[in-house]
């Protein structure tokens, strides 16, 4: 285990208070994954409550993207290649973000925050350095909140030799209710989907727990305290009353849209939104993943899984109804090419 590993494996065994002060000899990376409206957004806004905790403004998404394009042509040292680099992902949705912040971005200042190192780790540190106004000095985490991470977690791993990963988990039922509410998304789909993803994130949590720590979404809302004091703990900062506080709202659209302050009461919903026979569908494609997590199936008494035909009709159906939905503000032109970029930017290879 690398020297990362030990120190932070060190103060989860000890069962110190951090209160009374905590090492500051780990500044990141901190990442935030997990599925689509599973609680992300809201850990992110208690995370950025703790004065050493800095989360960069939007989902980034290009680190695969990154990654790939490393693979193909090598370390960007030179300007030029640096140049070529930041056309490749300039598409990204964050950069979509960024064009409407001030100041704009620019990419020689990305270089120069690389500090002369530029593989994967040394690339996107230097960005998020940058986006954040971190010098190296600093003894602020800096952090990503990107849910779609939840697929690359060996990457994370990989290229971050001192990354603490934070995989929150949501009731698969009221993750699919959440999903069909906010984009129309199929739930015989969604629970497919949970139940890989959450599996191999779960598993990858079992394997390195010195570096990754798994979250109810559940257990953060019923118990903020305890559960930002168990974090506070991985990550070996001091634990404050502000982390279970927001200061405004995190979530634009769905039950909790708009509200300031956790919602204490949002989960075990989906009852009011999925007919009997879907909640049956959604247990049945998601049992074996819910057993692990510790969720009950109500109905479901074994694992079914979604033939590739039916895989594949459901993603075309999806496809079409995020399009038709992203056209009425977009145009059908620039939503496929936001969705297109989503998706390469995601592609490792």
């Amino acid at each position: 285990m690398n020297s990362c590993g030990d120190h932070l494996q060190g103060v989860v065994d000890s069962g110190a208070d951090l209160n009374a002060g905590a090492g500051t000899d780990w500044h990141g990376p901190l990442f935030i994954v997990g599925m689509p409206r599973s609680g992300t957004k809201l850990l992110r806004g208690l995370l950025c409550q703790h004065e050493r905790i800095r989360v960069l403004p939007a989902e980034t998404e290009f680190l695969p993207a990154l990654a790939a394009w490393i693979e193909r042509h090598g370390a960007p040292e030179r300007a030029a290649a640096f140049s070529s680099l930041y056309l490749a992902i300039h598409s990204a949705p964050y950069f979509a973000y960024r064009k409407a912040q001030e100041p704009q971005f620019d990419w020689r200042q990305w270089r120069a925050q690389c500090a002369g190192r530029f593989d994967v780790g040394g690339l996107f540190e230097g960005f998020a350095r940058y986006e954040l106004g971190l010098d190296r000095n600093s003894e602020a985490i800096w952090a990503d909140k990107s849910p779609a991470y939840i697929r690359h977690l060996p990457l994370l791993l990989d290229g971050f030799p001192c990354a603490r990963i934070i995989h929150i988990v949501r009731d698969v039922r009221d993750y699919c209710a959440s999903n069909r509410r906010t984009w129309g998304k199929d739930v015989r789909r969604a629970a497919d989907r949970w139940a890989a993803d959450v599996m191999r994130a779960h598993r990858q949590c079992a394997a390195t727990p010195s570096r990754c720590v798994e979250l109810r979404y559940e257990d953060l809302l019923q118990d903020p305290r305890g559960q930002m004091y168990r974090l506070c703990r991985f990550l070996g900062v001091a634990y404050s009353r502000t982390l279970t506080q927001l200061k405004r709202p995190v979530e634009p659209c769905g039950a909790t849209a708009a509200r300031i302050g956790i919602a204490r009461d949002n989960f075990n919903t989906y009852g009011k939104y999925l007919a009997p026979g879907e909640i049956l569908a959604i247990e049945s494609l998601a049992w074996e993943t819910m057993q692990a997590l510790g969720y009950e199936p109500r109905v479901a008494r074994c694992q079914q899984r979604l033939r590739m035909p039916q895989r594949q009709l459901l993603q075309l159906k999806d496809a079409l109804q995020l399009l038709s939905a992203d056209a009425r503000h977009k145009g059908w032109a620039g939503a496929l090419r936001f969705h297109a970029s989503h998706l390469r930017m995601l592609a490792r290879r």
